[in-house]
């Protein structure tokens, strides 16, 4: 019986050796599984993170990119802003070297209007004045310092030269006339110094 109680001592300790092994085997590969299953994880984490940094990493760029398009663009509409104001000055320009051609080709705006209450018109493109008209006329380019006339109310040589001056200083076909456009002219300088 002793050999029996050995024995059943000796196959205890053998099998909770054995079962300590196998616990610690089986511990082992349990351990090492967790640690799999968290370098697994681990792995995903830094994928998403390096993912997430690729992303970023273009969305900078196409910031950048998008900066530098802005940049473009407000040198771009600077410059053709500066080509617009330059477009609309000569434009200006032109319309108003028409303006005075037309004027000048169909003298429609150099028909006769007095300076007073009564006009004398003609039927031909001459226009017949009063001394009465002719002298205020003179008088008033002498006041705006377009020759020294004697405004005696006759239309001669230097009345003529007095108003192709005053139609040149202020941008009317130059005629030598009294018409309506010069008639106007004057009126608002006398209106403007009389104020």
């Amino acid at each position: 019986m002793q050999f029996g109680v050995t024995g059943i001592g000796l196959a205890a300790a053998t099998i909770i050796g054995w079962g300590s092994f196998t616990y610690s085997v089986l511990s082992t590969k349990s351990q090492e599984h967790d640690l799999r299953r968290e370098v697994s994880q681990l792995r995903q984490r830094i994928d998403t993170v390096t993912a997430e940094r690729n992303q970023q990493a273009q969305a900078n760029e196409r910031r950048i990119l998008a900066g530098e398009d802005l940049n473009t663009m407000l040198v771009r509409i600077e410059v053709a802003t500066e080509e617009l104001q330059r477009l609309n000055s000569l434009k200006a320009s032109v319309d108003q070297a028409i303006e005075q051609a037309r004027l000048q080709f169909t003298g429609a705006s150099e028909q006769s209007v007095d300076f007073t209450e009564r006009p004398t018109i003609s039927t031909t493109s001459s226009v017949r004045l009063s001394k009465r008209e002719v002298r205020a006329a003179q008088e008033a380019l002498v006041d705006f310092g377009y020759g020294k006339l004697k405004a005696d109310g006759s239309f001669g040589p230097s009345t003529r030269k007095a108003v192709k001056a005053f139609q040149r200083a202020n941008g009317l076909p130059v005629s030598g006339r009294l018409g309506t456009a010069t008639f106007q002219a004057l009126r608002t300088h006398t209106a403007a110094v009389a104020q």
